[in-house]
């Protein structure tokens, strides 16, 4: 009977790592000029998929200390998504590679979206991000945006992946405050699906060994 329950064990070892990642649904516009939800976590494999209203709003991976300018380095921009009723035909897939924080942003300059307070922040490393960085977008010169869109994927709405989550609000860490990471790299998804690809082969090859003995 012991040696019994050590093969089940062994064999639920693997469980964990065969887990689906999420996507994570980010309204653009639709509560007026606000990300919904502005805060939220996600976890290294999942999908941010952004979901653009009326009348024209786009989104752009922030640098944490310059608010409403992009990420130095990597990053993500949408383009611009017009919508004149309901919600846009396209919406915006992003693959998180990291934990890290991230700031993003709308930059439309007709109404001053950054500055009115469409920000919003992926895995914030305190309650107090959010708010911190909406505040500094208040007084930021101007608003701007790279030349064309990158960093994502630009998709059909519902063309993406199948399985959503509701966001999971608020309180906790893309990659390195705003830096931008490995983000703009088209291969982040291929290498996350790599590394679990792996994980499970050495589960599976070391439970088969512990079986056989």
């Amino acid at each position: 009977m012991l040696f019994e329950y050590s093969k089940l064990q062994a064999l639920l070892i693997c469980a964990p790592v065969t887990m689906a990642a999420a996507t994570i649904r980010i309204d653009a516009g639709l509560n007026g000029l606000a990300f919904t939800p502005d805060s939220t976590k996600a976890n290294v494999g999942d999908v941010l998929e952004f979901h653009f209203h009326p009348i024209s709003h786009s989104v752009v991976m922030g640098d944490k200390n310059h608010p409403c300018v992009p990420a130095a380095s990597g990053g993500f921009f949408s383009g611009f998504m017009p919508v004149s009723s309901g919600e846009g035909a396209n919406v915006f897939q992003v693959t998180v590679n990291s934990t890290d924080p991230i700031f993003f942003y709308c930059a439309q300059t007709v109404g001053s979206h950054c500055q009115s307070g469409m920000v919003g922040v992926i895995n914030p490393a305190s309650d107090q991000d959010l708010a911190a960085y909406k505040n500094a977008a208040k007084s930021a010169a101007e608003s701007t945006h790279p030349g064309t869109v990158f960093g994502g994927k630009v998709l059909a709405a519902g063309a993406g992946a199948s399985s959503s989550s509701a966001a999971k609000p608020s309180t906790t860490a893309f990659s390195g405050s705003g830096g931008g990471g490995a983000y703009g790299s088209s291969g982040s998804a291929g290498n996350s699906l790599q590394v679990s690809a792996a994980l499970i082969l050495s589960c599976v090859m070391g439970a088969a060994s512990f079986l056989t003995k």
